[in-house]
């Protein structure tokens, strides 16, 4: 039974490539391509593009000038009515929709890890089986980044307050030793927040998250669990970490190649597509108006959610196997897990006594 980091590298390949090579399935591939979608566990791209200014209105192109695009004179600055209210209202869209793609990223934690412990990857059933798990996932997602995020700005801002009110920031020549020292230890206590909250972050998503699964508890009480088991091996975690960034950085690199590789070969229809649509908007003369902006975006954002979920199918072998290496480092360490990697032998029936001739 494997038990160091290193060991179980081994046993997480041999699951991957049973459960995405024997046999391949091409379903089960759409659909951890949709789980890496949502998790955002997959590196990828984006394209971009650029309009003529040919059909905005001439306010937009600017009037200073005859053939200026654009004129910083304070005449032709025109600020919408109630322009705050739509600021603040896109702000709390945006808001909104982050935290409904982190409760859905947090709930596809818990399908990811059924879907490499079970071999299984059911979308619809496994949202209603680990929703609630999930909001539990969620809500300790969102306090920590509040907490982390609070913490970094005051270690910021109130050392740059205190030199303020000290008068350190007016002749800063006069303090430039000072400045500079405490600049690398904010620098170095910035880091150390950091580096710690990430290495928090990724013990919960690898090792308490499996734990609430298995029984069924909340965040706190599945680290409450996991406490223990890392006091006991503080060498053997520290080591999966480190080497768990090696093999990031490895796996980053490989599947970056990949990548590009698939966006290259998927150049040939996206420029014939283009050519197209360029075609047809030219034969029907079409002008840059809300309709026609409205649909240029569209079409982008859908050929981008297409060409995301391609590269998140190519990612698929690194989703699995990275799931599996974790859980294989903690199922020694972790009966409820063991039994379900390392189930045991099926007793054996009973053999009939056989009868003794007689002579």
């Amino acid at each position: 039974m494997p038990v160091s980091a290193v060991d179980v590298i081994s046993p997480a390949f041999v699951r991957t490539r049973r459960q995405l090579f024997q046999p391949f399935r091409a379903g089960r591939w759409a659909r951890l391509a949709i789980v890496a979608l949502v998790t955002g566990e997959f590196g990828g791209g984006g394209s971009c593009g650029g309009l003529s200014n040919a059909g905005f209105p001439a306010r937009i192109r600017g009037r200073g000038r005859p053939g200026a695009v654009f004129s910083l004179a304070a005449s032709d600055w025109h600020v919408p009515e109630h322009l705050w209210l739509w600021l603040v209202a896109g702000i709390i869209i945006l808001l909104a929709l982050g935290l409904a793609w982190i409760y859905a990223a947090s709930v596809y934690r818990f399908i990811l890890l059924d879907s490499v412990i079970y071999d299984r990857c059911d979308l619809l059933e496994g949202w209603r089986r680990w929703r609630g798990l999930g909001l539990h996932y969620f809500l300790w997602t969102v306090c920590f980044a509040v907490v982390v995020i609070g913490t970094l700005g005051l270690i910021i801002v109130a050392p740059i307050l205190f030199a303020q009110r000290r008068g350190i920031l007016i002749q800063p020549r006069q303090h430039l030793a000072l400045l500079i020292g405490a600049g690398l230890l904010l620098f170095l206590v910035a880091l150390l927040l950091i580096v710690t909250s990430a290495v928090i972050a990724v013990l919960t998503k690898d090792f308490v998250v499996p734990v609430m699964a298995l029984q069924n508890v909340g965040v706190l009480d599945g680290w409450q669990r996991l406490l223990p088991m890392i006091n006991t091996e503080k060498g053997a975690y520290t080591v999966y970490v480190l080497l768990k960034i090696v093999l990031a950085v490895g796996s980053a690199i490989l599947f970056a190649i990949v990548h590009v590789i698939v966006v290259l070969l998927l150049l040939i229809p996206l420029g014939i597509i283009g050519v197209a649509i360029f075609g047809a908007v030219h034969m029907l003369a079409l002008a840059w108006n809300a309709l026609t902006i409205g649909l240029f975006i569209l079409l982008c954002l859908v050929l981008l959610a297409g060409l995301l979920w391609t590269l998140s199918f190519v990612y698929a072998p690194g989703l699995v196997f990275f799931q599996s290496y974790s859980l294989y480092f903690l199922a020694p360490r972790y009966p409820a897990l063991n039994a379900l990697l390392w189930p045991p032998p099926p007793p054996i029936p009973p053999t009939a006594p056989q009868a003794v001739p007689v002579t």
